[in-house]
């Protein structure tokens, strides 16, 4: 059985671009909804309502939330969607204390290993997913390998806090930036994808650079088109990036076949893949028009109190909230590694929106040179921080429910100057001239 979901990466590519109009965004209308309340709170989470989740449970004296289980459970995973890890190792650790039975207890650590895994803290990531999977939790044993492999382990180590870089990227024919990089003395360009949880090498790459491989760290990621790809997990000793180096980056090996692209316009080889956990350690300003990407290296993981947060972690990914024709709010995955735009099936029921009978299927791309023709939804205008984006047409993603209501690719960002920043969990557009 496979035991263990990662999403390797959702780098694709659709065979034309959708003709989009651009402007700021007006007030958008948020439906009044139904309130949070103790019985729905597990639903609101789950529909990304983590804000809305956390100003909730923090009505509550903090002596009652801190003696009940299920609300120290909900608050703590509020806040570490949020970036917090500190107060969500906190409140879950209540929640622990608290919880009777095995079930109960394997959802709270499996939170904590979540949670520990945005700080680097492998050690206790990996404790806290072995108890997970002796209770119960569906976890692969060779994740945890790799959890318990790298506990000791500096991660992302001598770029200091603060420090900032640039470098150029390229495009290479598609609209996926292409970042120079060294890795262990081996230069190599990297697509920057924030749709992969990891860092992510091919298997004769890895030989390459000679990766240190985790024994015994066998695990399945699921690629985008719904196929499931066998991994392992390693460690790259240094990699060089924009003039500064990274020491002991975690890594996941995949077939080479796995990051292979055949497209309309022809093919599109990979090696590399520099994906969110790396990712996270900064303040990403990317400049599409001037192929320029800058990096300051900040801590994450500490509290976040801003009403106006919009990126947020589930699953190991990060999620960005979205408006759709002006009426919010919904999570849309927020992948660098990403072409196209895209909607999903459960994204459109919920935005009350159908997908077109008018329009051809779209053909896309997928790793391990997969590809599919979804249909499209006509018309759509997506909200994102100060912007709107309108788009004549969006493919409709036949996925399953792990990447919430819909993905925002290149399509939408390389109309801006687009700054990620995971201290403070916010993205901001900046027009073009």
């Amino acid at each position: 059985m496979k035991r263990l979901l990662l999403v390797a990466t959702l780098a694709a590519a659709c065979t034309a671009s959708p003709s989009v109009s651009i402007g700021p965004l007006p007030p958008v209308t948020i439906p009044e909804g139904r309130p949070v309340t103790v019985f729905n709170a597990e639903e609101m989470l789950e529909q990304g309502r983590f804000l809305d989740v956390q100003s909730f449970i923090e009505r509550f004296p903090r002596s009652e939330r801190e003696s009940s289980s299920k609300l120290s459970f909900l608050y703590g995973r509020a806040l570490s969607a949020r970036g917090n890890v500190t107060g969500a190792t906190q409140a879950l650790g209540v929640a622990l204390a608290l919880s009777s039975g095995a079930r109960a207890e394997a959802d709270v650590e499996w939170a904590l290993t979540q949670a520990l895994l945005q700080t680097n803290d492998f050690e206790g990531a990996a404790r806290h997913g072995e108890e997970a999977a002796r209770r119960g939790q569906s976890v692969a044993p060779g994740f945890v390998r790799f959890l318990r492999a790298l506990a000791l382990t500096p991660l992302y180590g001598e770029w200091p806090q603060g420090r900032a870089a640039e470098t150029p990227f390229s495009f290479g024919g598609f609209d996926l930036i292409r970042v120079p990089v060294r890795v262990n003395a081996v230069e190599t360009a990297a697509i920057l994808d924030s749709g992969a949880s990891y860092c992510i090498v091919t298997r004769s790459f890895a030989r390459t650079i000679r990766l240190r491989e985790i024994p015994e760290s066998d695990a399945w990621g699921r690629g985008f088109h719904k196929t499931w790809i066998p991994l392992t997990f390693g460690v790259a000793d240094r990699l060089e990036l924009a003039g500064l180096a990274l020491t002991n980056v975690p890594a996941m090996i995949m077939p080479d076949q796995a990051l292979s692209f055949e497209t309309g316009r022809g093919k599109l080889p990979i090696g590399m893949v520099v994906g969110l956990h790396l990712l996270k350690e900064f303040r990403l300003s990317l400049d599409y028009a001037g192929r320029r990407l800058s990096l300051t290296r900040v801590e994450p993981g500490g509290p976040k109190s801003d009403p106006e947060q919009n990126l947020f972690f589930v699953r190991n990914k990060v999620m960005v909230r979205v408006s759709a024709n002006l009426a919010g709010w919904h999570l849309f995955l927020l992948d660098t590694g990403s072409e196209p735009t895209m909607l999903t099936s459960a994204g459109v029921r919920r935005m009350g929106l159908s997908a077109s009978s008018m329009m051809s299927p779209r053909e896309v791309f997928g790793i391990g040179k997969s590809r599919v023709e979804w249909g499209r939804v006509r018309r759509v205008a997506l909200g994102l921080d100060n912007a709107l984006v309108r788009f004549n047409d969006l493919v409709l993603a036949d996925v399953d429910n792990t990447i919430e209501d819909g993905i925002i690719g290149s399509s939408y960002l390389k109309h801006f100057a687009v700054t990620i920043d995971f201290e403070s969990m916010r993205l901001s557009l900046q027009s073009r001239p």
